[in-house]
């Protein structure tokens, strides 16, 4: 399964499915710049994955079917098996530049957003102080607080609603680990 998210046009469909729920191929590839094809074509890869499915269940025209991501989000925390190290890194990669690039069209329209919006933005940084298992309490307790308002799980958008990206990057500086250089 890292393999095939290692891909970023599918890291970008799925994150795509995850921000504004269910989607057909040619509004994923509209949305992610594909090709309605091509965009097909990742969608049934990230489905023999169990990452997507049709929402639909009628045998209709498939083309008009829309797809939906079967997850709230990617866990991209260390651990896996031997050997995932690299399709890990790749994805996380893949993931956090899309993220990244989130956050820049936001600078970029910043200005032209509602002031409640430009206000309620969250731009923070923090060097702590911590233990491993501190620093992991802190990745549960974040985690404890978001998951009411994940977009796939959440019921009803509230009035005034909008999707919002929230990334966490909670990483240990090797320069400070005792005995690292």
């Amino acid at each position: 399964m890292l393999a095939a998210l290692a891909v970023p046009s599918r890291l970008a469909i799925l994150s795509h499915l995850l921000s504004v729920g269910a989607q057909t191929a040619t509004q994923c590839a509209n949305a992610v710049g594909l090709t309605a094809s091509n965009c097909s074509w990742h969608l049934r890869e990230l489905a023999k994955f169990g990452l997507v499915e049709r929402s639909a269940a009628d045998a209709g025209d498939a083309r008009k079917r829309p797809w939906r991501a079967t997850i709230t989000g990617i866990d991209l925390d260390a651990g896996g098996g031997p050997g995932d190290d690299l399709a890990r890194a790749a994805v996380r990669s893949a993931w956090f530049a899309d993220t990244d690039a989130r956050f820049a069209d936001f600078l970029r329209h910043e200005s032209t957003l509602p002031t409640a919006w430009r206000e309620a933005a969250v731009i923070s940084d923090y060097a702590v102080l911590v233990t491993a298992d501190e620093l992991a309490a802190i990745g549960t307790r974040i985690d404890e607080i978001i998951r009411p308002y994940i977009r796939a799980t959440r019921a009803e958008t509230p009035e005034g609603g909008a999707v919002a990206s929230v990334s966490i990057r909670g990483v240990v500086d090797p320069r400070f680990i005792d005995g690292a250089t």
